[in-house]
């Protein structure tokens, strides 16, 4: 999922069956991902009179797939994100997938704790800044060797799958400088699904998501072994 510039006044151009989005005011901050946009709102907690600083509000986003989904489809998608959740706990924001009736149409949205993305971690342009930040942030580090072990894990197992690392700011450091995992649709490639597409023919583009995605994942082995030779140089005595 890759972010544009927040596009204030922009409004959902889709019903949203179970939402009351005059209400909400989301903000446009996401429409180039590979299957939803993304809508940023916040919802009041209590009032004034339940807080003694005043009003609290949770921050949340809305992901609005580009296409429908069957019941099946959101039962899937509902199974994977557990299994993030499951292995890899707060590096997955947590996450609502709703059953919901989109211009008039069954289909499933997800209803996201919001991220504040402050650093893309998966890029490779950003490597020197990358190790330096990894050093510095120690849980980060643990968290990103975290990821990287959970997604060697699935990669090598029986029924092999990738993770998607395709969308550049997929992975990233949050302003709290922790790893967060953002994707919500479809977030593993599978392997045996390359050659079952129109007649057996081989999938190029799904290939070429699971190579991309592969490419980085050896990227983000390397920044985890280079940001530990730079923590070992500054804690050695001088």
């Amino acid at each position: 999922m890759q972010n544009n510039e927040n596009k204030h006044g922009d409004q959902i151009s889709v019903n949203i069956a179970c939402l009351d989005l005059k209400r909400l005011r989301p903000t446009l901050v996401s429409t180039i991902g590979s299957h939803c946009e993304v809508w940023r709102s916040n919802k009041r907690q209590g009032t004034e009179s339940d807080y003694e600083d005043g009003v609290i509000y949770t921050e949340f986003v809305i992901k609005r797939p580009f296409s429908d989904h069957t019941i099946s489809e959101a039962r899937l998608l509902a199974r994977h994100y557990r299994q993030l959740k499951e292995t890899l706990d707060e590096i997955i924001p947590d996450a609502l997938f709703v059953v919901s009736k989109i211009n008039g149409r069954p289909s499933v949205l997800v209803l996201a704790k919001a991220v504040n993305i402050w650093f893309n971690i998966a890029n490779q342009q950003n490597e020197e800044e990358a190790k330096k930040l990894l050093c510095r942030y120690p849980k980060a580090r643990i968290q990103l060797a975290r990821f990287v072990k959970a997604a060697q894990a699935w990669r090598n197992s029986d029924n092999p799958k990738m993770i998607d690392l395709f969308g550049i700011d997929n992975l990233i450091m949050d302003t709290n400088r922790e790893i967060r995992f953002l994707d919500s649709f479809f977030v593993f490639f599978f392997e045996d699904t390359f050659h079952i597409i129109d007649g057996g023919e081989e999938d190029s583009e799904l290939k070429d998501k699971v190579e991309l995605s592969e490419k980085r994942l050896r990227y983000l082995e390397h920044l985890l072994v280079m940001a530990k030779e730079i923590c070992d140089q500054h804690q050695q005595p001088d």
